[in-house]
């Protein structure tokens, strides 16, 4: 592992609300939420809004000083405060960030903040020279109104004119998730909801309380797993302050699940800074994504089943019930073109998206997967020699998995055009792309010399 590779990021909701379930600014949970994560030195992003910016001016402006704390600005809702005017969210973004700068003129990038997302929050985030723009969910479907099937995990550089979509070269706005789920039961079951980061869903779910916190460490560790083939790793948490608080302004649970959430947040605190991880606020790991791509960054994780299973309650059943499992190991990528998804053994994706050429932003970019086959396949003490026949098909991106112990292996020929990635010796991941007609890849794995 190289856990300096991972980039761990806290952020918490603390915006003004006017609500049913909640008015005012959250201030006991806000305040518990610092506690926590001051404690073990974790800088705080805080999301804010022209509400709770006066009133969380002198706070905050001591959590920077003494912790490195930051903020992010709530962007209004396109649709219903905005009314669908580009012309109107301008404007509101631009007042907005006036009083966020002079409440906290250190805020130096400007990221935006809300889950419901557009091609129109986008292009207003360029023209203002936004940087990042957090609440996308990784296949998430209807839940809290936020249809997001399709779109990557982690950051990746956003195409203004398809806000699901990667950029095909550099973007100007990055995105980053709402808070990290768990990849490997959420491709299997499609419930990313409850297999999260989330303290509040994974404490109704039953997979974690405020003394047992293995979900989440088994959770972490896939992410650690992952930093040996990544030169980034991104893994951003979020808890709303409102979610944190039981007095008189907000009932958003009760009291005995905050105590809870706070207990698990405290263990996982400690677990994770045992690590020499880098922890930092969002704008930086912003920052750092564009210091370091030029493009949206491959992604390459081989995740595992978790053994920790959720609960058969009301919440899990919402969604008409959540797998168990067990599932077997299971490789997850993506890039600016694509995303595909391999189980252990076959060499073929069960699951292709192809970002080239959509627009359809209902869409969830499923293609057809071509059919393959092994034309030749040959292993000895010292070489393993393969070749594919990938069927006729459109122009699409592509990808192919060899799965064996590669321990001592290197790649020593590969034909066909292809990429090829060696993955923690479990297996070499082959990425093209297809064109009319049938493609023939060769693959040629020699065993090292040693001395």
């Amino acid at each position: 592992m190289k856990p300096e590779r991972l980039i761990y990021t806290f952020v918490s909701y603390a915006a003004h609300y006017d609500t049913d379930w909640g008015k005012g600014v959250a201030l006991d949970g806000i305040e518990l939420t610092a506690k926590l994560a001051h404690k073990y030195a974790i800088p705080v992003t805080w999301i804010v809004n022209r509400g709770s910016i006066p009133v969380l001016r002198e706070r905050i402006g001591e959590w920077h000083d003494a912790y490195g704390d930051d903020v992010i600005l709530q962007c209004p809702f396109f649709e219903e405060e905005a009314g669908s005017s580009k012309g109107v969210l301008k404007r509101r973004l631009e007042e907005d960030w006036s009083l966020l700068q002079a409440a906290f003129p250190w805020a130096a990038t400007k990221v935006a903040a809300r889950g419901k997302i557009y091609n129109e929050v986008i292009e207003v985030l360029e023209e203002l020279d936004f940087e990042g723009m957090w609440g996308y969910c990784y296949e998430q479907f209807w839940w809290d109104g936020i249809t997001h099937k399709g779109i990557p995990w982690g950051s990746w550089y956003v195409d203004s004119s398809r806000y699901k979509v990667p950029h095909p070269g550099r973007g100007q706005v990055v995105a980053c998730e709402w808070t990290a789920r768990d990849l490997h039961p959420t491709y299997h079951t499609g419930s990313p909801v409850i297999y999260s980061t989330d303290p509040n869903d994974v404490l109704r779910a039953g997979l974690c309380t405020g003394e047992e916190i293995g979900y989440w460490k088994h959770l972490f560790e896939e992410y650690l797993f992952n930093t040996d083939h990544n030169e980034q790793v991104y893994f951003l948490q979020q808890q709303e302050g409102h979610e944190m608080e039981y007095t008189d302004r907000f009932t958003v649970f009760p009291a005995s699940h905050v105590e809870e959430c706070a207990g698990m947040l405290d263990l996982f605190f400690e677990y994770i800074t045992s690590y020499p991880i880098t922890l930092t606020t969002l704008p930086h790991a912003v920052r750092l994504y564009k210091e370091m791509n030029e493009c949206t960054a491959p992604s390459y994780m081989l995740t595992h089943d978790n053994p920790v299973r959720p609960e058969i309650n009301e919440y899990t059943m919402t969604l008409g019930g959540v797998g168990f499992g067990p599932w077997p190991e299971t490789f997850l990528y993506y890039d600016k073109e694509c995303q595909l998804s391999f189980v252990e053994g076959e060499c073929r994706p069960r699951l292709l998206l192809s970002y080239i050429g959509k627009l359809n932003m209902n869409d969830d970019f499923t293609e057809v997967v071509p059919p393959v086959f092994v034309t030749k396949y040959l292993k000895t003490d010292a070489e393993i020699e393969l070749e594919y026949e990938v069927g006729g098909s459109s122009v699409i991106p592509f990808g192919l998995a060899y799965w064996d112990d590669l321990a001592g292996y290197e790649v020593s020929a590969c034909t066909g055009e292809a990429e090829v990635k060696l993955i923690k010796d479990k297996l070499a991941f082959l990425r093209f792309n297809l064109a009319e007609g049938s493609r023939t890849i060769g693959l040629t794995l020699t065993r090292r010399v040693e001395g």
